[in-house]
């Protein structure tokens, strides 16, 4: 059955590209004390590359890293900034909270800077023991802590009540988990998480990055998301009587909303379309041409070689010549010409 059906989703993937296109909003919400002593007028700073040097190949085997690293300067004026380590964890691993810890040193080494980290749990899934790592022999003891956000704990009152774009990130993980293999209940939470970033007052930048988050990360079948598509064209988009009955936020809504669907704006694909169906017109001409050439040229082939016939019988009936004579008189093939003959005698 289609609702048994497992829909494979890359969480950490789309958690790291809203994160890094919402940074500001996501430091508000998951770290609230570092958003207030960060300067966000400074430039901020990722770090994948660097991430993926202080991990040699043999480390990393195989797995690719989509962990966030970030550098930020603070609002005190000094020449000091942090980095803050963020780690989206979607599965259970074993060994999280030690590979936590060697990303802290290694990167603590490094770059000799204050380590901040925090480990998102956006599935339902959580180990016990989700924020230390501890290690202990022969009397030298160390304790790893680091920051956790769990999705599963935050009630879906709390993250509707939040003004911030990174509740409604967080809402649709929450919502992913609850739907399970109910497609139909996930179309549900879908379309509401539409509708919610269409109320709330954020900026374009804010919108295409949840509508694009929320369409990736909610996956449906394809009966459903055809179905999606369609209450979406006919409640949001309509480009037939949009300029007539929508206003500017919904025109600017439906812009985005198609942006995230279809990965460019209603004008734009109003031009596309255009284009495409004007190229479609000239080719059908430039082919309605060829054709009509064709045909011509057909006609006067056959024409010509009708005449051609009428002469070779004429200058049979009415000569003496021989085959080959009336053949090159006539610029015809000797076999025509023979025929022509065969035929007026047993006429």
């Amino acid at each position: 059955m289609e609702n048994e059906q497992t829909i494979p989703i890359d969480y950490d993937v789309r958690w790291k590209e809203i994160i890094t296109g919402l940074f500001e909003d996501f430091v508000a919400f998951f770290m609230p004390e570092a958003y207030n002593i960060i300067d966000f007028n400074e430039e901020v700073v990722f770090l994948e590359q660097e991430l993926l040097k202080l991990f040699p190949d043999k480390d990393r085997k195989g797995r690719v890293v989509n962990d966030k690293l970030v550098k930020v300067r603070l609002k005190s004026g000094v020449e000091k900034w942090i980095l803050i380590h963020i780690e989206v964890q979607s599965s259970y691993a074993s060994d999280f909270t030690e590979r936590m810890f060697t990303y802290f040193y290694r990167i603590f080494d490094k770059y000799q800077q204050k380590v901040t980290a925090i480990a998102i749990y956006t599935g339902d899934h959580v180990p016990k023991s989700n924020d230390n790592y501890a290690y202990e022999f022969l009397g030298t003891k160390l304790s790893y802590q680091f920051n956790v956000y769990k999705v599963v704990d935050t009630p879906e009152a709390t993250l509707l009540a939040s003004e911030n774009p990174f509740a409604l990130a967080v809402l649709a993980s929450k919502y992913l988990q609850e739907s399970k293999k109910d497609h139909n209940k996930r179309y549900a939470f879908k379309l509401k998480l539409i509708r919610l970033c269409m109320e709330r007052l954020y900026s374009d930048a804010q919108i295409e990055s949840l509508l694009q988050f929320i369409n990736f990360i909610i996956l449906l079948p394809k009966d459903l998301d055809i179905k999606l598509e369609e209450t979406i064209v006919e409640n949001h988009i309509k480009l037939s009587d949009m300029k007539r009955t929508r206003t500017p936020a919904e025109l600017r809504f439906a812009n985005k909303i198609h942006m995230a669907l279809y990965g460019e704006s209603v004008e734009d694909r109003i031009k596309r379309i255009k284009a495409e169906a004007e190229a479609k017109i000239a080719e059908a001409k430039a082919e309605a041409k060829a054709e009509a050439k064709a045909e011509a040229k057909a006609e006067a082939k056959a024409k010509a070689e009708a005449e051609k016939r009428i002469l070779i019988q004429k200058l049979i009936q009415s000569s003496d010549f021989s085959d080959e004579t009336i053949a090159e008189i006539s610029n015809a093939d000797l076999e025509l010409v023979k025929e022509i003959r065969n035929n007026l005698k047993s006429s």
